[in-house]
């Protein structure tokens, strides 16, 4: 009798293990729902949204900035970034290349993404040139094509997986609607950590991840306590106001390791220096 109740008990406890890891690590990648519209799809032609962030390593040194302007246009809204980092000396006597990554999506008022285009330029021209473009092809494809130095590639997309795309330097931009519990997939676009490996994917490192909301917490922003809703991947986290601005994001990136994302008020006059200290484009 003690024996079968051993047995029952190994049992009981092996399907509630299993149970555990089921709701853990499948539930929410089966229940992913669409991710969150972009208010910026909302700004009506001749309408602008501007936002920047400070990007700061796990020392607190300032390494880099980001710059986003969204415009609206009669039938689209253009969203550009331009994600500048800074050389840093690192351990090993090495330093960090001097980049800037200029990211260029058109979207339709739906939603979708009718173009994309992604380049990196090195300080100096230190690297290979470096390129994504992609363009929706009815009835639901979105061909790329990618290229670093002298390699080429080619992939397709759903044109649906274009409505969450991501910068590997700046998952994310505004994130309106959130609740806990809301999941999602998010394509995440590293095309930097594929130069480093020396090994180019055949998607041009856009790797998608699940991002969830799981929590809602307080935080101090700027000197007072802000209610945020948290939001979690396997690429890192973020906080969100109500209002959809990301306050925070917290990410893995080559070489740099653990990078802080704040946001900041946004400077037009640093965003010029910043995108002509590389090439002198804008």
């Amino acid at each position: 009798m003690l024996n079968r109740w051993i047995g029952i008990t190994c049992l009981f406890c092996m399907l509630s293990a299993n149970t555990a890891l089921l709701f853990h690590d499948f539930v929410p990648d089966w229940l992913a729902g669409d991710p969150p519209d972009s208010d910026n799809i909302l700004l009506q032609d001749g309408q602008d949204r501007k936002s920047q962030v400070g990007i700061f390593d796990a020392r607190g040194r300032c390494v880099g900035r980001s710059w986003t302007i969204a415009d609206g246009q009669l039938e689209f809204v253009r969203v550009r970034s331009w994600t500048v980092l800074y050389p840093v000396s690192l351990p090993n006597g090495m330093a960090t290349p001097h980049v800037r990554i200029d990211t260029e999506l058109l979207y339709q008022r739906e939603g979708t993404v009718d173009r994309l285009s992604i380049r990196l330029h090195w300080k100096g021209g230190a690297g290979p040139p470096v390129a994504l473009e992609g363009e929706f092809m009815p009835p639901d494809d979105f061909p790329c094509q990618w290229r670093i130095g002298n390699q080429r590639g080619k992939f397709i997309l759903r044109a649906a997986a274009t409505r969450a795309i991501g910068d590997v330097f700046r998952p994310f931009d505004r994130l309106p609607g959130l609740y806990v519990g809301r999941t999602w997939r998010l394509n995440l676009v590293d095309p930097l950590s594929e130069i480093l490996h020396g090994t180019p994917a055949s998607n041009f490192g856009m790797e998608p991840i699940l991002v969830k909301v799981d929590r809602e917490e307080t935080i101090e922003f700027e000197g007072r306590l802000v209610e945020t809703l948290h939001v979690s991947s396997g690429q890192g986290e973020a906080w969100v106001a109500r209002d959809g601005r990301v306050l925070l994001q917290v990410i893995e990136a080559p070489l740099l390791g653990r990078l802080t994302l704040r946001a900041e008020t946004y400077d037009d006059a640093a965003r010029k220096a910043g995108v002509t200290s590389i090439h002198g484009l804008d």
